[in-house]
Formats: C-alpha cells, structure tokens, sequence
C-alpha cells in the first residue's frame, strides 16, 4: 500500500509525494528534521513523484508544503540504533537541496544524476558517502563535525576544502593530511571561484575525511 504525502504529514513504510508541476522555487528541499540513519538516498524514475520513500521502523513522519519535503523520525529512535533500513528516491528532473538536521550515520547518496544545488549537515555525520555529479555552477556542502566520510565526484571538477576546526586523516585527491589542529584550507587543480566547483565547509573537526575525483 502506497500513501500520498500531504501538508498534514502521514506515517507509513510506502510514501509517495506528488510532483506539483511547474516550479515555484529555485530548488525543491528535502529536509531531514531530527537526523537520519540507515539511509539509501539517489535519483528515482517515477516522474509524476517528487520523492518517494520507503521506510523501516520507526516509521517517520513525512510532509511537504510545495516542493519542501520533510522527513522526522520519532524523538530519540536513532540513540537506540533502530532505525531503518530507508531508501529515498527524488526526482532527478527537479533541482535539489539537502537539509539534515540532528546529525546522520550510515548515509549512502548517490547524487550523480541529480542537479544539486546544496547539501548543508547542521549536525555531526559518521559512516557517510556521498557521489556527486557534475554541477551547474559553484555549489556548497557545509559541514559541521565529520567522522569517516567520503565526498567522491567527476574526476575534473575542481573542489576547494575548507576546515576551521582540527583535522586528521584527510585526503583531498592524491595530498594526505595526518593531523592538523588550526584549520586546514586545500583546493584541487583548476579551482576557480566563479566557475564550476564544489566547496566543502567543516565548521567543526573532522577525522578521516576523504574527497576524491573519479573517472
């Protein structure tokens, strides 16, 4: 059984949210309100969805407003490491932004066919991948605290990298970092800030974070 997301949010393990047309805003956003876990996010090929979403326990609750789509799990269901398997799939003819609020483990995105406009991790992430595609212009993925992450994209798309807090076991391409403790700033060849490019913020420290171009 298959459930229409509405305004008014609904709870079940098959979700779908409608494509509302024509659209309003730069980018349609998927928010994750208290974090996610156990997570399969990428390009789906329903084209009259938005996004559809199937869900483990604890089911969470999801609703959208437009091309705003919410997902919140129960409060404290990831302190209990419970929660999933999920997989999500968006539109890949629709602009994206990605919001995860409350902090992310076991996130596998594969982002390569999907016109992303931004990814912004306001809390820590663990055990997380994330491919990206080539972008339309300079794009941002913001960062808090990283622990074991990897960011892999088209291997001539410059990337800067910009961390304010400590760092250690990094690697930006073919140039490791052991352990840094007052920021680190790297860029790949190439870089520009007005051309293409992905920048990657941490706003925190990060341990073991690797961003690597592939073919």
């Amino acid at each position: 059984m298959t459930t229409i997301v509405s305004e008014h949010g609904v709870r079940d393990a098959h979700v779908v949210v409608p494509n509302p047309g024509s659209p309003r805003q730069e980018a349609a956003r998927l928010s994750f309100d208290r974090g996610l876990e156990h997570v399969d996010l990428r390009a789906g090929a329903e084209p009259e969805a938005l996004l559809t979403g199937r869900f483990g326990e604890p089911l969470p609750v999801v609703w959208a407003a437009g091309q705003n789509v919410h997902i919140a799990y129960p409060i404290g269901s990831r302190l209990l490491r419970r929660v999933g398997p999920n997989a999500v799939r968006v539109n890949p003819a629709v602009p994206w932004a990605l919001d995860v609020h409350g902090g992310a483990s076991r996130l596998e995105a594969d982002l390569t066919g999907i016109d992303l406009h931004s990814v912004a991790f306001h809390s820590g992430a663990a055990d997380v991948r994330i491919a990206l595609g080539h972008p339309g212009g300079p794009r941002r993925i913001r960062l808090a605290s990283v622990s074991n992450l990897t960011i892999e994209r088209p291997a001539r798309v410059p990337v800067r990298l910009e961390i304010a807090g400590g760092a250690a076991d990094v690697a930006l391409d073919n140039r490791r970092y052991g352990a840094v403790g007052n920021g680190l700033a790297d860029q790949s060849e190439g870089y520009h800030p007005d051309a293409p490019h992905y920048l990657v913020t941490v706003a925190a420290g990060a341990h073991a974070l690797t961003i690597t171009g592939v073919d």
